[in-house]
């Protein structure tokens, strides 16, 4: 009882790692709650690409039908190509065509991609009343509203969760791993080492290296056990996957020694990194796709390294696209990594002469 009572009042006397202990555990459980629950009850906030090749008032009821139900996230575009490079290319989740049909009434499909057979069955409930009204009879089944599969065929699975896990996983190290350098201050040894290197901004740039390497090593392991299932890929779409996987790593390496160096000790750090490493992972679409999530938390995404490397690794090794997207995401990657490490740099430094 006596050494569970010292370290109940050490405990105590650590209010950071205490509010840090009680509080964080249900503000997961709330963000997770929010984020995948919506998912979980069938209400997907869909992105949706519309094109309305037929032109008739009853297309144009169902068109305003659909403006209302999805509101911003409808979009009209000018054919049908438009609508398939929207699906494909991701800035739609699905798409809609209103053709006509042999007899002239208006005919409704769904454009789908791989890998989106979610948001494209909820899309197909919402249009089955639409296709009613147009047939002029009572609720179809789902089957008059036909799903059309545009884009690359095969285990768009294995190819975005290659992406996704590899760079959950890859934080979840360089969280671990930086939190060394809290045991090399809190012993001295890294003011020793700031005094033989000329400064801490060395010793952070080497473990920098280092947790790079391990995270480029991580990505390498998760790659080569997907690479069965991944599409053929041709040399310039692997070494552009290498760079985004160097890119991650750097990123992540950055994140965790910011992280750790505005912390005071490790009962700080580990609580905290390991938030900021689920949170990240969760917003960023590590965990489950981020179509699943509500429009808001999809926006909120794009402030997550996690998104970014993920719309990398699809744009590169599944679509086999090079494009503004990827030259953006690793710019984001690059930046958020070096951008860390500064600030890693300028915190220690200013705790060094404290």
């Amino acid at each position: 009882m006596a050494v569970a009572g010292a370290w109940a009042r050490g405990f105590w006397r650590d209010r950071s790692g205490m509010a840090l202990t009680l509080v964080l555990p249900p503000l997961v459980y709330l963000l997770f709650a929010a984020v995948f629950g919506a998912g979980a009850r069938g209400d997907i906030d869909a992105s949706v690409a519309l094109h309305d090749a037929a032109r008739t008032p009853a297309a144009a009821a169902v068109g305003e039908a659909l403006s209302r139900d999805l509101g911003p996230r409808l979009r009209r575009l000018d054919d049908a190509q438009a609508v398939e490079r929207a699906v494909i290319d991701g800035r739609a989740d699905a798409g809609v065509l209103i053709t006509r049909d042999d007899a002239g009434a208006p005919q409704l499909t769904v454009v789908s991609a791989a890998g989106r057979d979610v948001a494209a069955a909820a899309l197909q409930a919402r249009l089955v009343p639409a296709a009613a009204a147009l047939a002029g009879r009572p609720a179809p089944p789902s089957r008059d509203v036909p799903v059309r599969q545009v884009g690359p065929q095969g285990d768009v699975q294995a190819a975005y969760y290659a992406g996704a896990v590899s760079v959950m996983f890859v934080f979840f190290a360089a969280m671990h791993g930086a939190m060394g350098g809290l045991d090399e201050r809190r012993s001295g040894l890294q003011a020793r080492l700031a005094l033989a290197r000329g400064g801490t901004a060395p010793i952070l740039a080497g473990r920098a290296i280092w947790l790079t390497t391990v995270g480029l090593m991580q990505s390498a392991a998760v790659f080569l056990a997907a690479w069965p299932r991944l599409p053929d890929l041709a040399f310039w779409q692997a070494a552009a996957a290498l760079l985004t996987a160097a890119l991650v790593a750097l990123c992540a390496a950055g994140v965790a020694l910011a992280l750790t160096a505005a912390c005071r000790s490790r009962e700080q750090a580990q609580p905290l990194t390991t938030f900021v490493a689920l949170l990240l992972a969760a917003l960023g679409g590590s965990m489950a796709p981020r179509f699943l999530m509500p429009e808001a938390f999809r926006a909120l995404g794009w402030i997550t390294p996690h998104a970014w490397a993920v719309e990398t690794y699809q744009a590169l090794i599944w679509r086999g696209d090079f494009n503004a997207g990827v030259l953006a995401g690793w710019a984001a990657l690059g930046g958020v990594g070096l951008a860390g490490i500064a600030l890693a740099v300028m915190m220690e430094h200013r705790r060094a002469g404290r």
